[in-house]
């Protein structure tokens, strides 16, 4: 186990609920292999989806890239820096895709059978995706930040990253 910082304790917290909403959208689709109706708890549930789809991948990808991995550029660790942002290009537009379609949803007052298909699809990737690279960020970039940086660096990110959550 590597040593706790503040800011890594922040991230891991927000890995976790991505995790825990990717899940639930695992079971949503598991068990919807055919268009659902769209009752007022799934109207909400895909809305805070959206939303937690949006925060993971505008504010968690770009406080990272923003202030994380300069660190680590900055000590010569290119290769994992190189690694998470190839996959935040490729998991960015798919979260926002997926995002936009459960918002169409929403406004539309249910899916069409073919958006269904393609929402279906589209969120198993992007679950498979996200899971491997919050599974890498787990392994490799939190026990690089605690390895990397000073007492006042964590405590200055795990504040600005705690203003970017309010």
């Amino acid at each position: 186990m590597f040593p706790t910082t503040q800011i890594g304790s922040l991230l891991h917290r927000d890995h976790m609920a991505t995790v825990e909403a990717l899940e639930a959208l695992e079971r949503l689709l598991s068990k919807n292999r055919k268009t659902p109706p769209l009752d007022a708890a799934l109207k909400e549930w895909l809305g805070w989806l959206a939303g937690v789809l949006r925060a993971e991948v505008e504010t968690h990808f770009g406080f990272e890239e923003g202030r994380v991995f300069p660190l680590f550029l900055a000590q010569g660790q290119t290769g994992i820096v190189e690694i998470l942002t190839q996959e935040h290009e490729t998991i960015l537009p798919m979260a926002r895709n997926l995002a936009e379609m459960a918002e169409a949803a929403i406004a539309a007052g249910g899916f069409a059978d073919s958006d269904w298909a393609t929402f279906r699809m589209k969120g198993g990737e992007l679950i498979e995706r996200e899971l491997f690279h919050i599974q890498k960020e787990e392994m490799g970039l939190l026990a690089g930040i605690a390895a990397l940086i000073d007492p006042a660096t964590d405590a200055a990110l795990a504040e600005a990253f705690a203003a970017l959550e309010r």
